[in-house]
């Protein structure tokens, strides 16, 4: 029989050994090798048991955003799926920055997440209609905080700022970003014409667009016959998803922020 402290140090160090490698997929890039086709992280998405939501009517695209990212980092973490608030995320936001909109940029709702935290989805469904005087339950913030001290951070790439596109490092910092196996948030402006039907957003004249829309990026392909030489893929709880593209060319010319959660 084998001896049972060295096999219970056998089992702890390979428990160890799969959290090091888990925790290391949501780390912040560094120079990871860029495949000449791209990455998809949707079948990871999907292996982790993740689901895509849809905001509905409300302006609530970038609370959605940043949920599905928490979700992704939290499962990486765990192990597991957990089906997050935005209910909780949109009041968590305003509660801390004295508000009472629906919906903020990514930056407000961090505030928001670093103040409470965010809850499960069935501590806090979401309303079809927004009642900027609803209120969590203490038990919802109470497990919201739990969630918080897990110690999640947020990167930025490019904080927001409508007035320009992207820089070269900042593409290039998203594509690492992916690379590593970290989706992207990405705030961009819009087009103001979009077929509900439509797989691919494409460039359109700054007079074409709107701020605008915020969408999940999991992934990139290389394409030299597309605009810009390739297109990324998006997690798009507006209802054009929810997996849907955008043209290199679109997102370096539109995108008012972007940042990764890790």
């Amino acid at each position: 029989m084998p001896n049972k402290r060295l096999l219970r140090a056998f089992v702890w160090t390979s428990v160890a050994a799969v959290g090091i490698v888990a925790f290391k997929l949501a780390q912040p890039p560094t120079r990871p090798k860029r495949s000449k086709r791209g990455t998809d992280l949707t079948d990871l998405w999907n292996g982790l048991g993740l689901a895509a939501m849809t905001q509905g009517a409300r302006p609530t695209c970038s609370v959605f955003a940043m949920v599905h990212a928490l979700q992704f980092a939290l499962a990486v973490r765990r192990h597991r799926p957990m089906q997050l608030s935005p209910e909780f995320l949109n009041w968590a936001k305003n509660d801390a920055l004295d508000r009472r909109d629906d919906g903020g940029t990514f930056a407000d709702l961090w505030a928001g997440f670093l103040a409470h935290g965010v809850c499960s989805y069935d501590a806090a469904p979401y309303h079809e209609r927004y009642n900027p005087d609803w209120r969590p339950s203490q038990e919802a913030i109470r497990e919201a905080r739990q969630i918080r001290d897990e110690g999640l951070e947020l990167g930025w790439i490019k904080e927001w700022d409508p007035s320009r596109g992207l820089a070269r490092r900042e593409f290039g910092a998203i594509l690492d970003a992916l690379a590593h196996g970290t989706p992207v948030l990405l705030g961009t402006r819009w087009p103001k014409r979009l077929d509900a039907g439509a797989s691919v957003v494409r460039w359109v004249p700054a007079d074409g667009v709107f701020d605008g829309h915020s969408v999940l990026l999991v992934g990139y392909e290389i394409d030299r016959s597309a605009e810009g030489r390739g297109r990324f893929l998006a997690i798009d709880s507006g209802g054009h998803g929810p997996l849907v593209r955008l043209t290199f060319r679109f997102v370096r010319a539109y995108a008012n922020d972007a940042a990764w959660i890790g």
